[in-house]
This record gives structure tokens, C-alpha cells and sequence, in this order.
């Protein structure tokens, strides 16, 4: 059989066949890799800002390194001042680790401090060592350390110093009790809450020995020598000017009734009376106190003298004045009605400018009087003792202006008629009365102006009736298209119109001008 020579190839054809498709392989490899991922980018170079603070970091790292060291060295000063200086740099990342680095330098400082001055502490030098703890204790300005270092030695110090508190006070050495509790380094030491309190616990115990002291001149009403008791113990330092103020308080305790009981029973004297009055005046200036005077200025609180005092001083005081325009006492308090605005002078002072007035028709009650004036009391006496009459008097009023009736609907004076409101005839012809405001007084004839119209009519002042508006009052007025006699019902809120009510009951407002008074319906004038 014949066999197709295309089915032979020679062994060098093979060989080329095979490196052909080596070839073809290689160059889709080379393809292939180059149609693949492109490689990363190169990274940027760092900015300016970048290093800086790569370089802050590395600096505040290294601080706090040397920080540590001086730390371990106990060298602490050098530590806080590292600290500090890493601190600046601001890396807040690195904030945290510096606070707990400081704190830790702060406490381990407070208990090196704490072991120094423990034996001072143990042999009752409390001043010495309070003197020593003060100082890093101020000058360090941190609150981690004098925390720490209270905490360490608050106990030891507070027993220390209560000790030698105990002793001065017990020897009498109040002085130097309160130097040490009061001092500065004390308070820095112990803190403001714990030296208050101690320092409250000192002046107690001293408070209470000085006023046992005052027992003695205080029973002998040696007033003088209980005062400068005091002030001794102030200035020597013993006592506060707290103390001062309340040991003050336990002689004005003591002389208060001595006070008050010398004036009652010198109110009634003669020639005593005056002496009695310089004496309780004295007393009143030695325990430092001030009594309101006859310009009614008030007094401070921690100076005034107590009502009881001041009473029965003022009651002695209008005794004595009394005496000096030579009062004629009454048997009896008479009542009596201001008429018209009353001004009143003092009642310890009668030739005083006047600083209060009475209102028209105000009560009054006259206990005695001069050919003028009238001692007057607007509380009724009866049944008082003199002096308690006289612990309530006004003043010195002009027995002129003093009725004694009721004043109420009486025309005032003539020098304050002007002004007022009266009913007067202010129509020729006509009997009933109208409403106007006195505008001018000459004698008898006064001068009133409508109010109507504002015109001015001159009446006999006889004629005139006060023009008060009194709810129930019988007026006459144009009502149910005819003038009758109506009731005053109200005065409203614009005190210009008035509500009347009618007879069958009809009411209806009116304005003043629009009124009508019948004499006889009026109260008579004075």
C-alpha cells in the first residue's frame, strides 16, 4: 500500500514546529503582562507641616523621657519643669500621658514632704512644720500636690495642732491659741473649711472663758471695768472682733434694765430728773449705743438701743423738757380733734423745728400744757402710768388748732382754705349750694371757683359747707326729667362722677357740677 507523504515530516521541520510555537507562547505571555494592573503611584513627598510636627512629636517623647529620669532621680522640680516644656509643644496626643506623668511627680513630691516633716508633726511643732509645707504648698500651684500632701498628713497635723490649742487655752494663752489657728500657713496647711471650723472651736472656748470673766464687774454694775476688759482682750489679741461684739452684747444684756429702770422712776421727779437723764446717757454712750434724735435719722442696727430703753429714755426726756417750759400736767387726758393739718414739734424739744404733722380731725388726747401748746398722745392713756404716757406722746401741738369735737366737717383754717372743696350759694338767687374750690381768702369773704365753669363768686365764709362726698348723703340732682332729692350711692374711680339713685329706686351717674346741696342737709360749719 502507497502511504500519503503529507502525513511524514522530517525530524528538522518537527523541531522548527515546536520552537514556532515557544515563540507564540512567549509572546502572548509578553501579551498578557502588559495588558495587566498598572503599578502603585510613588508617594508625594511630606510637607513642611508634616515634619514639624513628626519633629514636636519626637520632642515632647523625648521630654517626657527626661522627665522620668529626673522623676526616678527625685529630682522633681526638674521633672514639673520638663513636663512643662513637653506640655508647650501642644501635642494632644500626648496631653493624656503628660497630666498622669505630672500627677505622678506631684504625689510622689507630697509624700517625700510627708516623711520630712512627719517627726515635727510628732513633737508638737506644728507652727515649724506648717511653716515648712506651706511654702511648696503655695508655690507649687498644684492641686494634685496640696491635695495629696493634706491627705497625707491632715490627721497628724489637726491632732497637733488641737493639742497646742489645748494648752494654751488651759494656761490662759488665748492670744497665742488663736495666732496658731488663725495663721496663714495654718489655713494653707489644713485648708479654709477645716481652719474655719477649728478656728470657730477656739473662739468658743475663749468666747465663754472672757465672759466668765465679766461675771464679777458686771454684778458690781462696774460697767466701765467690764468694757475695758474687753477692749483689752481685743488688742491683745485674744478675742476676734466677733468676740468683741458678743461679749458687748452680755454687758448690754446686764445694763439694759439698770437703764430703763433709772428713767422709769426718775418720770415724776423734780431736780432729779435732769440728772437722772444725764446719768442714763451716759450708760446709753458707755455701752455704745445711739438713740434716734429729733431728726429722726435711723440708727444702725448693732448700734441701736433696745425698745425698752429707748422708750424709757424718751419718756424721761419729755419729763425733763416738761419741767423746762413748765407744763401744767392735767388731772385727767383730755381728747381732743386736729383741725385742719396739725404740725407738731417734739415732744423732748419743743423749740424744734417740726418733723411730723396730724391729719385733719385726727384724735389726740392732751396730757398737759404750756399757755400754747398741748403735750399730745394719739393713743389713748387711761389707765397708763406717767411714763408710759410719755413713751407714746406726738409732740407739741397749738392748743389753738385742737377742738373739742369732732373736726371731720369742719372748714379748715384760713391759711389752708385754699384749695379746698365747699359747697357755697354760687348763684345769685339761688338757696341751694354748688361745688367749687376756694381759690383766695381775705377776711370773712372768700373767694371760690365754680366747677361748672371755672368762675369765680366771692361768698361770706359762714356760708360755706365742706365739700366731702359721704356715700348715704341727701343731695339734689336733675333725675326722672324733673330736680328731686336724691341718695349719694358712690363716688366711681374718676372721682369726677358720682352715682345717685333716684326716688323709686332708679340710679343714673352724674358729674359734680351737675350736684345740688340744701343746706340743712349739710353738716353745720364750725
Amino acid at each position: 500500500m502507497r502511504t500519503s507523504l503529507r502525513h511524514f515530516t522530517s525530524p528538522s521541520r518537527r523541531v522548527a514546529t515546536i520552537l514556532a510555537r515557544f515563540a507564540a507562547v512567549a509572546a502572548m505571555a509578553t501579551t498578557f503582562v502588559a495588558c495587566g494592573p498598572p503599578p502603585a503611584p510613588a508617594k508625594p513627598p511630606e510637607s513642611a507641616e508634616e515634619r514639624a510636627e513628626k519633629a514636636k512629636i519626637a520632642s515632647a517623647k523625648q521630654l517626657m523621657e527626661k522627665a522620668d529620669e529626673a522623676y526616678n532621680a527625685k529630682d522633681f522640680d526638674e521633672a514639673r519643669k520638663l513636663l512643662g516644656q513637653a506640655n508647650d509643644l501642644q501635642v494632644e496626643s500626648l496631653s493624656y500621658q503628660i497630666s498622669e506623668q505630672r500627677e505622678k511627680v506631684d504625689k510622689r513630691h507630697a509624700k517625700l514632704w510627708a516623711n520630712e516633716v512627719e517627726p515635727s508633726l510628732k513633737d508638737g511643732d506644728c507652727k515649724g512644720a506648717f511653716s515648712e509645707m506651706a511654702t511648696p504648698m503655695r508655690d507649687l500651684d498644684s492641686e494634685v500636690f496640696v491635695r495629696e500632701l493634706r491627705r497625707l498628713v491632715g490627721a497628724e497635723a489637726l491632732a497637733c495642732v488641737q493639742m497646742r490649742v489645748d494648752e494654751a487655752t488651759t494656761s490662759g494663752q488665748f492670744a497665742k491659741a488663736r495666732a496658731l489657728v488663725g495663721a496663714e500657713d495654718t489655713q494653707t496647711v489644713l485648708g479654709p473649711a477645716q481652719q474655719k471650723k477649728l478656728l470657730t472651736e477656739v473662739d468658743t472656748t475663749i468666747f465663754e472663758a472672757k465672759k466668765a470673766q465679766l461675771d464679777e464687774p458686771l454684778k458690781a454694775e462696774r460697767w466701765a471695768d467690764a468694757l475695758a476688759k474687753i477692749d483689752e482682750a481685743e488688742k491683745a489679741g485674744e478675742i476676734g472682733a466677733e468676740g468683741a461684739r458678743g461679749l458687748l452684747g452680755v454687758v448690754r444684756a446686764a445694763i439694759t434694765p439698770e437703764i430703763a429702770g433709772m428713767a422709769a422712776r426718775a418720770v415724776g421727779q423734780g431736780r432729779e430728773a435732769p440728772k437722772a437723764l444725764e446719768e442714763v446717757d451716759r450708760l446709753i454712750k458707755l455701752v455704745r449705743w445711739e438713740i434716734m434724735g429729733p431728726d429722726g435719722a435711723p440708727v444702725a442696727k448693732d448700734k441701736a438701743a433696745p425698745e425698752v430703753v429707748a422708750k424709757k429714755r424718751q419718756a424721761l426726756a419729755v419729763w425733763v423738757e416738761a419741767q423746762r417750759v413748765k407744763m401744767k400736767p392735767g388731772k385727767k387726758a383730755e381728747k381732743r380733734w386736729a383741725h385742719g393739718k396739725v404740725a407738731v414739734l417734739p415732744p423732748a424739744k419743743a423749740d424744734a423745728p417740726s418733723k411730723r404733722d396730724l391729719a385733719p380731725a385726727t384724735e389726740v388726747w392732751v396730757l398737759g400744757q404750756t399757755k400754747d401748746l398741748a403735750l399730745v398722745t394719739d393713743v389713748d392713756p387711761a389707765g397708763a402710768s406717767l411714763d408710759v404716757q410719755l413713751e407714746r406722746t406726738v409732740g407739741w401741738a397749738p392748743l389753738a388748732r385742737l377742738a373739742p369735737k369732732n373736726t371731720t366737717e369742719w372748714i379748715p383754717p384760713d391759711d389752708q382754705l385754699v384749695g379746698t372743696r365747699v359747697w357755697a350759694p354760687l348763684r345769685p338767687g339761688e338757696k341751694n349750694l354748688e361745688l367749687g374750690t376756694v381759690s383766695a381768702v381775705k377776711g370773712q369773704d372768700v373767694t371760690v371757683k365754680r366747677l361748672a365753669d371755672d368762675k369765680e363768686i366771692v361768698v361770706k365764709r359762714p356760708t360755706l359747707r365742706l365739700g366731702r362726698l359721704v356715700p348715704g348723703a341727701k343731695l339734689v340732682a336733675f333725675c326722672q326729667a324733673k330736680t328731686q332729692i336724691v341718695t349719694l350711692e358712690e363716688v366711681l374711680p374718676d372721682q369726677r362722677t358720682v352715682k345717685l339713685v333716684c326716688e323709686g329706686g332708679l340710679r343714673k351717674d352724674e358729674v359734680l357740677p351737675g350736684l345740688r346741696a340744701r343746706p340743712e342737709d349739710l353738716p353745720a360749719p364750725k
